[in-house]
C-alpha cells in the first residue's frame, strides 16, 4: 500500500491537494483546482429562479397561481464541484497515488463533499478538520496542517 498522504484543502470555490511528507512535515503542492462559480451570487449563477408562475387551466386543473419548489443554485455549484474533487481522488485512488488523505475544508462545503466519496475514498479518510486553509501561502499553511495533524504522526 502507499504510504503517502494526501492532505485537500477545500471551500465552494478552491481546493489545494499537497502530498504531505511526514518525515520533514513538507507539503508539496500536487494540484489547484478552481471553481469560480462557487463565489457567484445567486442571480449570476441562475437569473431565471423558480418562482411565480401560471397554473393551467381546464377540465381537472384547479387554476391560480403555484410557487415552483426553490432549489439553492450555491448548493447546486457546491454539489457539482465536490462530485469533480471526489471524482478525481477516486482516480488517483485507483492508480495507487496516495494511502491516506486528510480532509480540511470550509462549512458546508465539507460535507457535500465527504457526501459524495466513494467508499474507498472514504476509508482511507484520517482526519477531517473543519477549517478554510486554501487561501494561505505554503509556509503558513505548512505550520498550520502540522499543528492540526499533530495527533497523525
Amino acid at each position: 500500500m502507499n504510504k503517502t498522504t494526501w492532505i485537500l484543502l477545500a471551500n465552494s470555490s478552491r481546493a489545494r491537494l499537497f502530498a504531505w511528507d511526514r518525515a520533514d512535515a513538507q507539503l508539496q503542492e500536487i494540484s489547484d483546482f478552481v471553481h469560480p462559480q462557487g463565489r457567484q451570487k445567486v442571480a449570476e449563477i441562475d437569473p431565471h429562479l423558480g418562482g411565480h408562475t401560471q397554473r393551467p387551466r381546464g377540465e381537472g386543473a384547479s387554476g391560480g397561481a403555484a410557487f415552483e419548489p426553490r432549489t439553492d443554485p450555491r448548493h447546486k455549484e457546491r454539489e457539482h464541484f465536490a462530485r469533480e474533487l471526489a471524482a478525481y481522488l477516486d482516480a488517483a485512488l485507483e492508480t495507487g497515488r496516495f494511502g491516506s488523505l486528510v480532509l480540511i475544508a470550509s462549512n458546508p462545503f465539507l460535507g457535500e463533499l465527504r457526501a459524495h466519496l466513494a467508499d474507498r475514498v472514504d476509508k482511507r479518510v484520517q482526519a477531517v478538520v473543519h477549517s478554510d486553509l486554501s487561501s494561505l501561502g505554503l509556509t503558513e499553511l505548512t505550520r498550520r496542517v502540522t499543528i492540526l495533524t499533530q495527533p497523525l504522526h
